[in-house]
């Protein structure tokens, strides 16, 4: 392209602006396999757990059968009450969101590093 050749060649070091600060590559803090990671995961799948029953005590709470009639007692009613019900689906997508950090922290855990040649 016209105009480019001047630029060919030139390094930041030969520029006059300084360098802005804060804008480098950031600093490696630590490795990404640490075993406390695995602990990590393990109190996850816990949480889990307790709001995967969670979501099936208020699913239950938010579908009550109703009384039956005595002409019909082959008809079942149920009652189903929204709040409960999104509450229960609310617990179980927390659940689902904690199961898959669980599985990308116990990734993590046990990751091992590239053997340098």
């Amino acid at each position: 392209m016209p105009g480019h050749e001047k630029l060919t060649g030139v390094t930041l070091a030969d520029t006059s602006e300084p360098t802005p600060p804060g804008l480098g590559w950031p600093a490696r803090e630590s490795a990404l396999n640490q075993p406390r990671r695995a602990v990590i995961a393990a109190v996850e799948l816990v949480v889990a757990a307790a709001l995967v029953w969670l979501a099936l005590w208020l699913y239950g709470r938010g579908t009550p059968e109703l009384s039956k009639i005595a002409e019909r007692p082959d008809l079942d009613f149920r009652h189903y009450a929204g709040n409960w019900i999104g509450g229960a689906v609310l617990a179980g997508t927390l659940a689902l969101l904690l199961l898959l950090d669980a599985g990308r922290q116990l990734a993590l855990a046990v990751r091992t590093r590239r053997r340098r040649a």
